[in-house]
């Protein structure tokens, strides 16, 4: 009897004392996790240190950008009020021209008419005297200098015209070349802008990982450290039930056996404490109710709905009526909300509200948005570009019928107009 006992409690013993050592084992390495993680996430934190630097060299080339674009824009408002001018200049020469073209042909048409003569020789022979004839030759060589003076100053203003018209062109040239100087800035500073963004966010992405697996360790050691206490415990309760064995045994082996048959032999009750246990109560099968609570209710048969699609559609229409509603917003360099737009910034955020579609911030993507077409087939809802493929410098909606919407240039806003007042060198069928 008193073997088997020993044995038993033997064997508890062996069978717990170990249970508790892995659970140590296995919370240091959980702080060795820990402690990794952590590594993980200040070197993390000192890569976004060094993005930092990087940030703002980008942040001072972004500003370098937008300082060329401001003297790009002063530029363009200086050259536009010399092209207004230049044009002002060019009509009222062209009045000048016309209403001496008118005189002359009048003259020309008195002689037809009248037989006038207005040599020299006639004007003396008709003379009545001398004193006549020197009056007739003086009063035509006034008439004759007086009709070179008006050929001359007509030849003068044609000149002058044919050079103001190319000084207006060259402007223009100069103008056009500035704002697909403006979209290149602009497309440069958007590429700069999304990288940053994509740094900054990844590593974001990365330290929230880190943070997050730290976080879940942390929380796999707390329940290893729990599990540990529970051996402990029931260790202890363990231990506890040793000792009571032991004097229980001590006691059996001191008291003296008086008689070899006892009719009436006490019972002896070994009482084992309940060492984490789980107590199993009622029939769970029995009349019990399941109730799926965690999953979606999929009901079969014809429901009578329908899936729709809200899609928005796609048409000129739509996008024609979106972009109307935006004439008079004044002309910023960059903008792109109805505070204020550019060329290419108009057509971007009509085109994403009237569709969803996203064509590009800047006019050379937009170029490749659709397929590249003769403007003269250009409908309602295509694009008019200016300048030259992958480097253009403006972009329009066509309205149909040869009109568009578009923002111009800086002092201006948002405006139609037509083909024939300002042709595009290309279209794009969206």
């Amino acid at each position: 009897m008193k073997k088997r006992l020993f044995t038993a409690i033997l064997t508890c013993s062996l069978v717990l004392t170990p249970a508790i050592t892995p659970s140590v084992a296995l919370a240091d390495d959980y702080d060795q996790q820990i402690e990794n993680k952590s590594s993980e996430i200040d070197q993390l934190q000192n890569q976004q240190a060094s993005l930092q630097a990087e940030i703002d060299t980008l942040e001072g080339k972004v500003a370098d950008i937008n300082d060329k674009a401001q003297d790009l824009l002063d530029q363009q408002a200086k050259l536009s009020k010399q092209t207004e001018e230049l044009q002002q200049q060019i009509e009222d020469l062209q009045v000048r021209i016309e209403q001496r073209e008118d005189r002359i042909r009048e003259q020309a048409r008195d002689v037809q008419l009248n037989g006038t003569d207005t040599s020299i020789v006639s004007a003396i022979l008709n003379a009545d005297s001398l004193s006549n004839a020197i009056g007739r030759v003086q009063a035509m060589n006034t008439i004759v200098g007086a009709n070179n003076d008006l050929v001359e100053q007509q030849k003068t203003d044609k000149q002058a015209v044919e050079d103001k018209q190319a000084d207006l062109k060259a402007k223009q040239e100069k103008i056009q070349e500035n704002q697909a100087e403006l979209e290149s800035q602009k497309g440069v500073l958007m590429a700069s802008q999304a990288d940053l963004d994509v740094k900054k966010a990844d590593l974001a992405a990365q330290q929230a990982t880190k943070e997050s697996e730290k976080s879940a360790i942390q929380e796999q050691k707390k329940a290893a450290e729990a599990e540990a206490a529970r051996v402990a415990e029931q260790e202890r309760l363990a231990e506890e039930a040793r000792k009571a064995a032991a004097e229980a045994t001590e006691v059996v082996e001191e008291t003296p056996v008086t008689t070899q048959n006892q009719s009436n032999t006490p019972t002896t009750t070994n009482t084992v404490p309940n060492t984490g246990g789980t107590a199993s109560t009622g029939n769970a099968t029995n009349g019990g109710t399941t109730t799926n609570t965690g999953g979606n209710t999929t009901t079969g048969g014809d429901s009578g709905s329908a899936v729709v699609d809200t899609t928005p559609s796609v048409t000129g229409g739509s996008v024609v009526d979106v972009a109307m509603q935006y004439i008079g917003v004044p002309y910023v360099w960059g903008g792109k909300s109805p505070s204020g737009f550019d060329c290419s910034g108009f057509v971007w955020y009509v085109y994403k509200q009237a569709t969803g579609r996203e064509i590009g911030g800047w006019t050379v993507p937009q170029e490749s948005a659709g397929t590249v077409i003769p403007v003269s087939q250009a409908q309602a809802g295509d694009l008019y570009f200016w300048g030259s493929r992958r480097a253009s410098s403006h972009v329009a909606l066509a309205l149909g019928g040869g009109q568009y919407i578009h923002a111009p240039q800086l002092g201006q806003s948002v405006t139609t107009s037509s083909v024939s007042y300002w042709a595009p060198d290309f279209a794009v069928r969206m």
